[in-house]
């Protein structure tokens, strides 16, 4: 799957949501791990238009860390 970013640019966390159903554990990572080059090409977080973006295909969220509260 992949992406094409839209007139004026997109946050690398946005495209992560819309490609990998997340923008938390390890996605923003897996998409800069599986293009070369867009962390030069973003500037401040925001990927130039036109740019297109090659979702990993085995990406695999890492779980999330459960917490218990003192008070539960």
């Amino acid at each position: 799957m992949q992406a094409v970013v839209g007139y004026g640019g997109e946050r690398l966390d946005r495209i992560a949501k819309r490609l990998l159903q997340t923008e938390r554990n390890g996605a923003v990572e897996a998409l800069l791990a599986a293009n070369p080059g867009l962390s030069a090409a973003a500037v401040n977080g925001i990927v130039p238009e036109g740019t297109i973006i090659i979702a990993p295909p085995d990406f695999d969220p890492a779980p999330a860390v459960n917490q218990v509260l003192a008070w539960e």
